[in-house]
């Protein structure tokens, strides 16, 4: 086991919340995991360390989302949680997102607190059905709902939801991935989904 998994063990132990002992739990079950996903599962541990001493969400996603565009050579992308307007329908509240107006922008551009409502695209797409959406053809994806003026060109799509116990609380959307995403991307993200799903519920249960 790593040291930052085994800090993040003693971490657990001390805070004493189930979301973040299931987290530590299901990296330390899952150790060694297998080539590339080392450097994935040393984020995860590095982000959960980070989220203990500062309590706060949106600063953990903003440290985690410049290692998993690295991890999965995407070009932008975001992390979010889902949230729901009065009248029940789901939005993508994004806690770090890369700032793609920016010229030259690089993966540490982040903004936060951008809100996603429309449902008919591919980011909805993965509210409506918590499952993975792929789509290495977007333009085309009857699912997509185009671009905002401005915008650059989405080449290839990957998007996650988080689930925990069954209840969709956040996503990851991934773009850009130079040859398209494959399906083995999904797998390579599953600590992501699980680890962060669990710390939103952290955090939740907090407030």
């Amino acid at each position: 086991m790593s040291i930052s998994l085994k800090r993040v063990s003693q971490i657990a132990k001390q805070r004493g919340n189930p979301f973040f002992d299931q987290a530590s739990v299901y990296l330390q079950e899952t150790w060694p995991p297998p080539h590339p996903s080392t450097e994935l599962f040393s984020a995860l541990a590095e982000s959960m360390m980070a989220y203990h001493q500062t309590e706060d969400i949106e600063s953990t996603m903003v440290g985690l989302l410049p290692s998993i565009l690295q991890v999965s050579d995407s070009q932008f992308g975001f992390l979010a949680e889902v949230c729901y307007s009065l009248h029940g329908q789901p939005y993508l509240l994004s806690h770090a997102v890369i700032d793609i107006y920016k010229p030259n922008y690089t993966h540490h551009d982040i903004l936060s607190n951008l809100q996603f409502h429309n449902l008919d695209t591919l980011n909805g797409a993965v509210m409506t059905s918590k499952a993975p959406v792929l789509s290495n053809n977007p333009k085309n994806d009857p699912r997509s709902g185009g671009v905002p003026f401005g915008h650059g060109k989405i080449k290839s799509y990957l998007g996650l939801p988080f689930l925990v116990e069954e209840e969709l609380v956040g996503a990851v959307a991934l773009a850009n991935r130079a040859g398209g995403y494959r399906w083995a991307d999904v797998d390579l993200l599953i600590p992501l989904c699980r680890v962060a799903g669990l710390l939103i519920a952290d955090w939740r249960s907090s407030r």
